[in-house]
C-alpha cells in the first residue's frame, strides 16, 4: 500500500501575522527529506509565488491546472509546477473548487509532505483542505486586535485538529504563553517579524533561523508520531 504523507494547514489569527511565511519555510525544511508540495488557497494575499520570487519560473498555477476529475499521477503533478527550495508551489491565483483541491491534495500526499496555506475565512474549499489536515498552526501577533482576530478563526476551525501557535512576540516568552492560553492552544514557539526589504522575496538560502527551528520541530513531531502509530 503506497503511503500517504502528512498534509498540514497553516492560517492566521489576522492578516501579517506571518501565517504565509511560516507555510514556505515549513515547506522548505519538509522538502529537505524529499518531495514536497507547497499549496495556496488564498488568492487575494497576492500569490504565493509573489513572496517567493518565482512569479516568472514556468509551471502551473490553480487556474493553469487541468483535472477535470481525471487520473493525475504524483509525480506529474510535482514536475508541473515551479520549483522553489525544492518543494512544488501550487499558487492561487484564482480560488480553487473544493473539488480540485480534494484530487490535488489526495495526489499531493502521495508524492511528499503537504502544507496548506489556508485562508481565516470559511468556505467549501477550506472546509475540505481542513478535512485532510493532520494537524493545523495558527500565527498570530501579541498584540489585542490580533488575539481578537486569532479567537474568531480558531472558533471558525470548528473541530480541525489545532497543533498549537506561533506567536509572534519576539524574544520574550511571556507574552507568547498568555497568547497561546488565551486562544487555549498549545505554544509551538515564539518569532520576531520576519524583515526583509520592501517586495524582497523570501529566499529558499536565508529563511527565518526562528522559523527554520520551529518548523524543523513540527515535522519531527509529525514523524515521531507516524512511528508510534
Amino acid at each position: 500500500m503506497d503511503r500517504k504523507w502528512p498534509v498540514i494547514g497553516v492560517t492566521g489569527g489576522r492578516g501579517g501575522s506571518g501565517a504565509t511565511t511560516f507555510a514556505c519555510v515549513l515547506a522548505a525544511m519538509a522538502a529537505l527529506g524529499g518531495p514536497a508540495l507547497l499549496i495556496d488557497l488564498d488568492p487575494v494575499a497576492g500569490g504565493i509565488d509573489v513572496l517567493l520570487g518565482i512569479e516568472s519560473t514556468p509551471g502551473a498555477r490553480w487556474s493553469g491546472l487541468r483535472l477535470d476529475g481525471g487520473h493525475l499521477e504524483p509525480d506529474v503533478l510535482m514536475r508541473g509546477l515551479p520549483q522553489w527550495a525544492s518543494a512544488a508551489v501550487l499558487s492561487a491565483d484564482v480560488t480553487p473548487s473544493a473539488q480540485a483541491v480534494e484530487q490535488v491534495l489526495d495526489v499531493g500526499a502521495n508524492a511528499g509532505p503537504v502544507v496548506v496555506d489556508l485562508t481565516r475565512w470559511a468556505s467549501a474549499t477550506r472546509d475540505v483542505a481542513l478535512q485532510r489536515c493532520v494537524l493545523t498552526v495558527l500565527t498570530c501577533g501579541a498584540d489585542v486586535r490580533s488575539v481578537m482576530g486569532a479567537r474568531a478563526v480558531r472558533l471558525g476551525l470548528g473541530s480541525a485538529p489545532i497543533g498549537g501557535v506561533v506567536i509572534r512576540s519576539g524574544r520574550d516568552p511571556a507574552p507568547a504563553a498568555r497568547v497561546a492560553e488565551l486562544l487555549d492552544a498549545p505554544l509551538i514557539g515564539a518569532v520576531s517579524k520576519v524583515r526583509r526589504r520592501d517586495d524582497a522575496p523570501l529566499g529558499a538560502t536565508a529563511l527565518p533561523r526562528a522559523m527554520t527551528r520551529i518548523a524543523r520541530g513540527v515535522l519531527d513531531a509529525l514523524e515521531g508520531l507516524e512511528r508510534a502509530a
